[in-house]
């Protein structure tokens, strides 16, 4: 058995009937044999996803960079011959960094989770004030025909939980990337709920889209799964692994479930 895993074969038990202590050192070596396959088999596919990851990343920047090397040749060819035109083609060369600047941003933040070297800054936060002011500033740049929110804060008071801020708004801003890209439906409406239980508070975000299938809605937090296999959508794979880390690393936890849409519950807990 021994000689069977120096050679990598690790599919093959050592089958042994006698002696109890002998049985019971050959269940243990199946047992390591059986936990070292596992995690051979989990390696493999955590690369191949990260493989496909760096490969979509770099599929989705080509399409900006190419944007943006087109608009600038037009103004430097002179194709953009009015002001009007030269500042469509700027705006719209603009706009193409921006989109880049969230891909690299997300590689970016992926890299410092792996790391360890993500800084948490704790800060005690009423979440029903922080989800309005979010919505708000939402509503007020958001074309109103692609997104609506509806917020519902349940209680006049709600204790302040600690939070950082900065990864909150992440959460959200993840949260709603997911729902403008995978609902299927215009516009997207965002039931956003924000209430009070024994341990801590819950924050409920709620879309009006088709949801996640069954079969997959349990691999949705998984780094690098994307339920659009096909790529129609651009995106990393990340972003809902990011809301889970950031939860789990704040003491809480996220579950996802479909009702009408998909509906995601965040527990922010009351002590760090």
């Amino acid at each position: 058995g021994a000689g069977r895993v120096k050679e990598g074969v690790l599919d093959e038990d050592i089958s042994y009937q006698g002696e109890a202590e002998f049985e019971q050192v050959c269940r243990a070596f199946n047992e390591m044999q059986r936990t070292i396959l596992e995690d051979q088999k989990q390696r493999a596919r955590t690369e191949q996803a990260r493989t496909d990851m760096v490969t979509g990343i770099s599929h989705d920047l080509r399409t900006p960079l190419t944007s943006i090397r087109g608009y600038i040749k037009g103004i430097l060819d002179g194709v953009a011959d009015t002001d009007a035109r030269r500042r469509t083609y700027l705006q719209t060369a603009y706009e193409a960094t921006e989109e880049m600047d969230v891909l690299l941003q997300k590689l970016f933040d992926f890299s410092r989770m792996e790391s360890g070297q993500m800084p948490f800054h704790l800060v005690k936060v009423d979440l029903g004030e922080y989800a309005a002011a979010y919505v708000a500033q939402k509503e007020a740049a958001a074309d109103p025909d692609r997104l609506k929110f509806r917020l519902t804060i349940s209680g006049e008071y709600l204790p302040e939980v600690p939070v950082d801020v900065e990864q909150v708004r992440r959460i959200l801003d993840n949260l709603l990337e997911n729902s403008l890209k995978y609902a299927g439906t215009v516009p997207v409406q965002v039931d956003l709920e924000v209430k009070e239980e024994e341990k801590g508070i819950l924050l409920v975000w709620k879309d009006n889209g088709q949801g996640v299938p069954e079969e997959k809605l349990g691999r949705i937090f998984e780094r690098f799964y994307r339920c659009d296999e096909s790529r129609k959508e651009k995106g990393s794979g990340v972003g809902l692994y990011v809301v889970k880390y950031i939860m789990e690393r704040l003491g809480g936890w996220v579950k996802a479930e479909n009702e009408n849409g998909l509906k995601l519950t965040l527990f922010f807990p009351k002590e760090a």
